[in-house]
């Protein structure tokens, strides 16, 4: 297993393979400005901010998974606002707790009648306290 971001697995094996590729992450921290007279302002560290990230997640039914029911599942971890853990490797991604901020899915092959063959999907997720 490479890792899982609440009820996604991301896994690959010789019947199925559900990765992500892009991963990019976003760490900052917060400051307030001073003005002073005659001379720069002064700088005053007041925190991290949450983390972000976003990546890449491709679901094709020939690779052993059901696209339809895959970005079914993101959608609704977004639009119910579900904290969920976010894990690589074994390890905790930033504080390990992240919300789903956004879902862009590109419908890459469908079928007759419908059918989700191929999604592209790209999320935005953010770091939850």
């Amino acid at each position: 297993m490479i890792g899982f971001f609440g009820s996604v697995t991301f896994k690959t094996s010789d019947k199925r393979i559900c990765t992500f590729n892009n991963l990019k992450r976003s760490i900052s921290g917060s400051y307030s400005e001073h003005k002073r007279y005659t001379k720069k302002s002064q700088r005053e560290f007041e925190g991290p901010e949450n983390q972000s990230v976003t990546f890449e997640m491709k679901f094709v039914a020939g690779h052993g998974v059901k696209p339809l029911a895959m970005l079914n599942k993101i959608i609704k971890l977004c639009e119910n606002g579900t904290v969920c853990t976010f894990v690589l490797g074994g390890h905790k991604v930033g504080g390990g707790r992240w919300t789903l901020d956004n879902v862009d899915a590109d419908y890459r092959e469908v079928w007759n009648h419908g059918e989700l063959v191929s999604v592209a999907v790209n999320v935005t997720a953010t770091e939850y306290h």
